[in-house]
């Protein structure tokens, strides 16, 4: 069963806790077929599931538009064909086996792709338009010259390894990756380099 991973993340709270909620949904949705539940158990889990993919979808859909996402038109046709996969998916079960095969399909193509894939595409955006943002107000900012950035941004950072009295010069786009949880060894002695 597939679980909410930070990978998942579009760096919005609301919409964030509620595809945690899907999962949920989704998780609980696997463990009654796994339980061999009855039919109408498992299509009383999917209408639960169908009833937060509406609230879910408006609430997603009312934040593309508060941020003025393009593909706005395209990620609402592509609700529209989950909303209407799903109903006719709760209409059709038949088997409990029928379930598990189908509850594949919302799990990975619905809630996963459709996340990593169609919802990035919005953060990217809304990261994207942030930086040009930062941008402006950074040209506005009569008080930050060019040399006090440049003074703040080092050319290297001196970081150490395991080799005695060793000291790596790393470039600062490097450091900034090593920051971010990019790990980096030494090549003689294969441990991890450190800030010194």
């Amino acid at each position: 069963m597939i679980k909410w991973s930070k990978e998942y993340s579009v760096h919005n709270k609301t919409i964030d806790e509620q595809h945690k909620v899907l999962f949920d949904i989704a998780k609980k949705a696997y463990l009654i077929a796994e339980n061999h539940a009855s039919i109408s158990e498992i299509k009383s889990v999917l209408i639960e599931l169908f009833e937060y993919i509406k609230t879910h979808f408006k609430d997603e859909e009312a934040h593309m538009q508060n941020i003025a996402y393009p593909g706005l038109e395209q990620h609402r046709k592509i609700h529209q064909e989950i909303t209407t996969s799903l109903i006719s998916l709760v209409k059709n079960i038949k088997t409990v086996n029928d379930f598990k095969e189908k509850l594949n399909v919302i799990t990975e193509k619905w809630l996963v792709e459709h996340i990593l894939k169609e919802d990035m595409k919005y953060h990217r955006y809304e990261k994207q338009k942030q930086q040009k943002t930062d941008e402006v107000d950074f040209d506005k900012d009569e008080n930050l010259t060019v040399e006090h950035f440049v003074e703040e941004t080092p050319k290297y950072v001196v970081y150490i390894c395991g080799c005695a009295n060793e000291k790596h010069k790393i470039p600062h786009r490097v450091h900034l990756q090593i920051l971010n949880g990019v790990k980096y060894n030494c090549k003689v002695c294969k441990k991890n380099i450190r800030i010194a």
